[in-house]
């Protein structure tokens, strides 16, 4: 299951990033259009679209790992949600000092790193459990 989910947002990462990332900041930002975006972000957002199809469509260890890195990343944001959110916006704004988070992104960047706990949770239990 989390192979077909991941495989279906890579193919939306990688053929549609802009689209992506306008969305997400038009949800994350009371000031989206403040945000100006590094010239590596589109390229990346792709990348990262593409890694997740070509995971899906390999499977073995390499969605295993790709599991164990869900996890850890969404240990981090449930655990510090709104460090989470900061880091990841000097990452990737010019200007991540002047973007206004939405009231709730705190939260369900909370609630997303809960889910992707869970989901590496379960795949470990599963591989375990196979062994």
């Amino acid at each position: 299951m989390s192979r077909a989910l991941f495989g279906v947002l890579g193919a939306l990462l990688a053929a549609f990033p802009e689209r992506v990332i306008q969305a997400y900041e038009s949800i994350a930002f009371e000031n989206a259009e403040a945000a100006t975006a590094r010239g590596y972000l589109i390229p990346t957002v792709r990348a990262e679209g593409l890694a997740y199809v070509l995971v899906a469509a390999i499977g073995g260890r390499a969605h295993d790992r790709l599991m164990d890195v869900v996890g850890v990343f969404g240990a981090l944001a449930l655990c510090f949600p709104r460090r989470y959110l900061e880091t990841g916006g000097r990452l990737v704004y010019e200007d991540a000092d002047e973007l206004e988070w939405r009231d709730g992104v705190v939260t369900a960047a909370r609630a997303l790193g809960a889910v992707f706990l869970a989901v590496s949770v379960r795949a470990f239990l599963k591989r375990s459990a196979e062994r």
